[in-house]
């Protein structure tokens, strides 16, 4: 995981200058654009660690992940646009299919609008759900263990 203050690249999801869609991330109308997840804005919920037959800990935990997000389409100037992914029933017993992911957009326009659609897309999605598969793993390979 990246320190405290500092961009974490895992989140990075943007438009690449050798023309390339990977993983259909431009934004839909073929209009170039380019998101950045920013920062985790908000992490609510609970998280605790138990323990099963005395000797085996587990990380258990019930989230809320917010993440601030900040857009630029290629064309209409530069627009940008700001604005907000939300994941919730992130828990240690589920997995994605049970996530609640909704994204907005900071005012409105059709650079929001078009933003905020690339930042609900299917690909960009796919993206901040396989950087939390990722955290949540090394979160539970941080759970102390105890030998027995």
């Amino acid at each position: 995981m990246a320190a405290w203050g500092q961009g974490d690249p895992r989140w990075l999801v943007e438009h690449r200058d050798d023309g390339k869609n990977v993983n259909g991330r431009a934004a839909e109308e073929g209009q170039p654009a380019e998101l950045r997840v920013e920062r985790l804005k908000d992490l609510t919920g609970d998280a605790s660690i138990t323990t099963r037959k005395g000797n085996k800990r587990f990380a258990v935990f019930d989230l809320t992940v917010s993440l601030a997000w900040e857009g630029r389409l290629a064309g209409e100037g530069g627009a940008t646009a700001r604005g907000e992914i939300r994941v919730e029933e992130v828990h240690s017993t589920g997995d994605e299919d049970d996530y609640v992911y909704s994204a907005t957009a900071d005012g409105s326009g059709p650079a929001q609008d078009k933003l905020k659609a690339l930042a609900a897309s299917a690909a960009v999605r796919a993206a901040v759900f396989a950087t939390l598969a990722q955290v949540i793993g090394e979160l539970k390979d941080q759970a102390p263990h105890t030998s027995g």
